[in-house]
């Protein structure tokens, strides 16, 4: 897992070693173990990388890579099936000379062209150079687990693992963009699933796409990966598909074990790592398995002590299950407003919080000595797991007037609030819903149905105005709204957000995350199972809660109330950083003096909060 870097010059001239180096150094975090900095094609082109060692720790695994003479490659990411691809091509008379998954990335090149994407079981975002067809391909992972930013500026070309190196960037005069910041200040998640940054002339390779640069100089991202072609049938039974899942996600755990690095779980509490530390510690001690870290089953969890964030008790359910090793991360906050601005400036970007409670995670690991994390993300995007796509189901009963389902969603919604809350959730959700649908109300809806002629669009999950960058966008507009949900929030909405903000978040402490629930197979496994296996009878997520059953502690299994990993901003604002938040204000008279009344009322609220982070963290990253 590194930082890569590059320029390439459409003009003819010579790159500069020296920018190229500074380019690149400024992701030091990203890479703390090397550094490689090469100039290729007469001098036109700089390929620059920073070293986390995972695999092959010897200097076989040096970047910029070289193959056969032909190919020079920047690469970021881990292919974990890549013992299995080496096999193949082994067979078809390749060989290698390191234990690296990037050797067999560029052999695979070689020999499937672009299709070699398909072959690979990872993450990745990488540049390969063609010497002999003298082009360069920017490719990235189906799902954009990596980051990949690039921009053409000036007759130059230029590439990197995230937008900070551009700040560093001689020639680039890198700048807010004042529309697409407003946007994303608006809502956080509108750019990413698109392509777009908060600065002026930076885009990402997107998801599954990848870019062709040569001396053409025309730049068009061209997609590799369709979701929409991937669907497939699954058995009717649920417990058929119960146990397909099962083993689809233990091999997916499974195979990120492979390191030559000591591997932890990042444990919340919930059900998603709470499902990938259960399986995970059984691997561990039931199996043998090559290039494994035995010394693999500490759990890094962070605590928030006194708040109803605070996750700890059902941490130690899990963690009584197995009888495993804990790291408990606390927050130190002697140094926390230090510890916001640090982490702000190198997140880069807008969040809804300082993202210093998540950083705090990585930090711990890598003070214990861990730089592989195993994170439980993107499961909820796939299986309903968060409270307004639940809130947006039962919505959408209300309007068919079915009045079953909206109860039955009425009550799964309750069980996602802190359990204090559930009751009175519950009753005044079925309240509501006994009130929007009677029998009046029925026959009237079903006779409006029938006199249409087409179906209302409805206004639920529609994408931005802003147009994406790739050829093939994604369009689920046609798709039925139970549908929507889940593809909108996992290919455009939240997750590529929170993909970025995770990826930046432990990246910054020099620490590699993986994501089980992300390899493809489960994915296209889960988006292609019928509805009432991702939700029913209470629960979100019920493939996964069947598929663990006596598998891990049974109460963490069945818990429904979802807390999240998050900055607890509110309460940072009004107990330890209240002299700091009104001088991070104090150009803005209007803020500073809202600010400073809310305090003198005795608190602020978390909408005055958050009006304070948006003013702060754009200052912050404009410093």
């Amino acid at each position: 897992m590194c930082g890569i870097a590059g320029l390439y010059n459409f003009n003819f001239e010579v790159q500069s070693l020296e920018v190229l180096k500074a380019f690149t150094d400024a992701m030091v975090h990203r890479g703390p173990d090397g550094s490689g900095y090469d100039l290729l094609n007469n001098e036109r082109l700089g390929l620059g990388h920073r070293r986390l060692s995972i695999l092959d720790l010897t200097e076989a695994g040096h970047q910029p890579f070289y193959y056969m003479d032909r190919y020079c490659m920047v690469y970021n990411g881990e292919i974990f099936n890549f013992n299995a691809i080496k096999s193949d091509l082994i067979s078809k008379g390749y060989t290698f000379r390191s234990e690296t998954d990037t050797e067999v990335v560029l052999a695979a090149y070689d020999y499937f062209g672009l299709a070699c994407f398909e072959q690979f079981n990872g993450m990745w975002a990488l540049a390969i150079w063609d010497d002999h067809k003298k082009q360069m391909i920017l490719a990235r992972d189906r799902f954009g687990v990596k980051p990949l930013y690039y921009s053409k500026f000036n007759q130059t070309f230029a590439f990197a693992s995230e937008t900070r190196a551009f700040k560093y960037l001689k020639g680039f005069n890198r700048q807010i963009d004042e529309l697409n910041c407003e946007i994303t200040i608006q809502n956080n998640y509108a750019l990413e699933g698109l392509g777009y940054t908060i600065f002026k002339d930076i885009f990402q390779v997107l998801p599954g796409h990848y870019l062709v640069i040569d001396d053409q100089s025309t730049i068009q991202q061209k997609r590799w990966y369709d979701i929409r072609e991937k669907l497939r049938p699954v058995p009717s039974d649920y417990k058929k598909q119960s146990s397909e899942f099962y083993e689809l996600f233990k091999d997916a755990c499974r195979i990120r074990l492979v390191s030559d690095v000591k591997v932890a779980t990042a444990l919340s509490g919930g059900l998603d790592s709470s499902s990938i530390y259960s399986t995970v510690f059984d691997i561990l001690n039931t199996e043998t398995n090559e290039r494994t870290n035995k010394d693999s089953q500490l759990a890094v969890s962070a605590i928030f002590p006194g708040l109803e964030s605070d996750e700890r008790a059902y941490v130690e359910k899990a963690i009584d299950y197995t009888k495993g090793k804990i790291e408990w991360v606390t927050t130190n906050t002697a140094n926390l407003s230090e510890d916001i601005e640090h982490d702000t400036e190198l997140f880069d970007g807008i969040s809804s919080a300082p993202i210093t409670a998540v950083s705090a995670i990585y930090k711990g690991m890598r003070n214990a000595g861990i730089t592989v994390s195993l994170d439980g993300h993107g499961v909820d995007e796939m299986l309903y797991g968060y409270l307004y796509m639940v809130y947006d189901l039962w919505l959408e009963a209300l309007k068919e007037q079915n009045a079953s389902e909206a109860q039955a969603h009425a009550t799964t919604l309750s069980g996602l609030y802190y359990p204090a809350y559930q009751t009175a959730k519950k009753n005044d959700l079925l309240t509501i819903t006994k009130q929007s649908i009677t029998t009046i109300k029925r026959i009237k809806w079903q006779i409006k149905k029938c006199l249409q002629t087409a179906p209302p669009d409805s206004k639920l999950y529609q994408p931005i105005a802003l147009p994406s960058l790739s050829d093939k966008p994604y369009d689920f507009s046609h798709f039925k709204t139970k549908e929507r949900i889940l593809f909108y929030e996992f290919f455009q909405n939240s997750l590529p957000t929170l993909l970025r903000n995770f990826d930046r978040a432990g990246m910054m402490n020099s620490v590699e995350i993986r994501m089980p629930f992300l390899d493809y197979r489960v994915v296209e496994y889960i988006f292609s199972l019928p509805f009432e296996s991702k939700i029913g009878h209470g629960f979100t997520k019920r493939i996964l809660r069947e598929a663990m059953a006596n598998k891990m502690n049974e109460e963490v299994r069945t818990r429904t109330f979802k807390v999240g990993i998050a900055s607890p901003m509110t309460y940072w604002f009004n107990q330890h950083l209240k002299d700091w938040v009104l001088l991070n204000t104090q150009e803005d008279i209007e803020l500073n003096n809202e600010l400073q009344m809310a305090y003198k009322r005795g608190s602020l609220t978390d909408m005055d909060a958050i009006k304070a982070w948006k003013h702060i963290n754009l200052k912050l990253i404009n410093d």
